[in-house]
């Protein structure tokens, strides 16, 4: 079985950062729960008001079940004020940060690699001489860093303009790419005051943290022309690893319930119908992951399936057919979804 799973971070890391996100996650709850940073809203996915109530996370933050399309969200939901707070201070971002800091230093990277080169592939095949592409999200422009490197080595003889926004005024500053043009700011004021458009918005492991992501997806394709494209990557909720561990159980890698990061639960099975409320037609879902099987190695004393465990008990070779069977068949634990305007 190929190792892909200290390319992020190791086992170490992973355990020391989840258990922070929880004593954060806790501790925030704390101390709002009394407060009005709480509210009510419809479901993220397709608009809806009526919910059953699912599992709480770690028996604080609701979550919920929507009744018509059945996708999992946290509700009550903490306001912007208190996310807010949450980014800004908790232990637990600092961490993240610093593990991100040092993979984006690496000179070679499975995962930001395989998105710059994915990037890099769609832009060449673009019937356009010049391309406009915004990364929501962008910390201080190191992706964007890396995929203009990279198009000016591979032969792309397109005029690519690079463009990035974040809410850490810190990062935006720390950007060393003078060719890049990084702003401070949210991704909807921003897409709300920039006058021109792009011809790609570019996003990842950002929508499930929106409280609403009908409305970031909207304000991005107001910014697309027609057959602009919104690419970007987000957890599977649909996965076989996430199927088989709970949301209530100490996490190598964060699932698509983490309040109160990560507030909506998108998968292969709701992104289509998300995706054309929004105005937008589906171009491709794919799930590229590389890591389940080695996630339910790792946490096997955690499943909560005999398949998972049936899984973990076959040889490498079997472990790697079912790591790429669950990349084929869009069962793996991260999504990579390409939408254009209509």
């Amino acid at each position: 079985m190929k190792k892909h799973f200290s390319e992020s971070r190791t086992v170490e890391e992973a355990v020391a950062t989840h258990q922070q996100r929880v004593d954060d996650a806790i501790a925030y709850y704390e101390k709002y729960k009394d407060t009005d940073e709480f509210f009510v809203r419809p479901c993220p996915f397709c608009g809806y008001e009526e919910y059953e109530e699912a599992e709480p996370f770690y028996g604080r933050y609701g979550v919920a079940e929507c009744k018509r399309c059945h996708s999992l969200y946290v509700n009550p939901c903490p306001t912007q004020d208190f996310l807010n707070d949450y980014y800004a201070h908790a232990k637990c971002n600092a961490m993240l940060e610093k593990i991100y800091t040092e993979r984006d230093r690496k000179e070679k990277s499975e995962i930001l690699d395989s998105r710059v080169t994915f990037l890099a592939d769609f832009i060449r095949k673009m019937e356009k001489d010049e391309v406009s592409l915004l990364e929501l999200g962008c910390s201080n422009g190191s992706f964007l860093r890396k995929l203009r490197r990279y198009l000016e080595t591979s032969g792309i003889s397109k005029t690519v303009h690079l463009i990035g926004v974040d809410t850490n005024p810190d990062a935006v500053k720390s950007n060393q790419d003078s060719s890049i043009e990084l702003h401070y700011g949210t991704a909807e004021d921003f897409l709300a005051s920039y006058e021109g458009t792009f011809d790609i918005i570019w996003h990842t492991e950002l929508i499930e943290h929106i409280i609403s992501p009908y409305d970031l997806c909207v304000s991005a394709r107001n910014k697309l022309p027609r057959g602009g494209y919104m690419i970007f990557t987000t957890p599977n909720a649909y996965a076989l690893e996430s199927k088989s561990l709970s949301y209530n159980v100490p996490r190598m890698l964060a699932c698509s319930i983490l309040p109160p990061m990560h507030l909506n639960a998108f998968s292969t099975l709701n992104i289509t119908s998300f995706a054309i409320r929004c105005g937008f037609g589906v171009v491709s879902i794919e799930t590229p992951g590389t890591m389940d099987v080695e996630m339910l190695k790792l946490q096997k004393k955690d499943l909560n399936n005999d398949l998972a465990r049936s899984v973990i008990a076959l040889g490498d070779d079997g472990k790697e057919l079912v790591q790429e069977l669950l990349a084929a068949t869009g069962a793996s634990s991260h999504m990579r979804c390409v939408l254009q305007k209509l």
